[in-house]
C-alpha cells in the first residue's frame, strides 16, 4: 500500500488508464461501461476501486486520471473520499484528479432545506446546484 504518484511508471503508447474511486459499485460500473463505449483513437482502460490506497502490485498500470465519485447524499461517500485523498501525491492534482458529484439534481428542486443530507452538511466549502436537471442524462450514463 503506497501513495499514488503520477510519474511512477512510463506511459503506454496510445493508452490512457482512468481510476474511478467511489462507494457505489453499480454507478462506477455504469460510468466505466459508458466511457468504454465511446469511440476513441487511443486505447482506454478503466479501473474501479472503492477506496485508496490500492494494494501494492508490480503489475498495476500507470494511472493517468483519478476520478473521485462523491454522492452528495452520503456522508460515508465524502469520508471515503477524504481518507482516500491522503494516499494521492500532491503532484497528481495538477490536471490528473477530478471530482464527480452525484445526487445534486435532487437537491436543487427544493426551496429551503432539502430532506436528508445536504451538500452544505457534508462540509463542502461551496456547493451549488445550478439546475434541477442532471448534467448528464441518466440514459447516457
Amino acid at each position: 500500500m503506497s501513495v499514488l504518484r503520477p510519474l511512477d511508471k512510463l506511459p503506454g503508447l496510445n493508452t490512457a488508464t482512468i481510476l474511478l474511486v467511489g462507494t457505489e459499485d453499480a454507478l462506477l460500473q455504469q460510468l466505466a461501461d459508458s466511457m468504454l463505449k465511446e469511440d476513441c483513437a487511443s486505447e482506454l482502460k478503466v479501473h474501479l476501486a472503492k477506496s485508496l490506497p490500492l494494494p501494492s502490485s508490480v503489475n498495476r498500470p500507470r494511472i493517468d486520471l483519478i476520478v473521485f465519485v462523491v454522492n452528495l447524499h452520503s456522508k460515508y461517500s465524502l469520508q471515503n473520499t477524504e481518507e482516500s485523498l491522503r494516499h494521492v501525491d500532491a503532484s497528481f492534482f495538477l490536471g490528473k484528479v477530478c471530482f464527480l458529484a452525484t445526487g445534486g439534481g435532487r437537491l436543487s428542486g427544493h426551496h429551503g432545506a432539502a430532506p436528508g443530507t445536504r451538500a452544505a452538511d457534508l462540509r463542502w466549502p461551496r456547493a451549488w446546484c445550478l439546475s434541477s436537471e442532471p448534467a448528464v442524462p441518466a440514459e447516457k450514463l
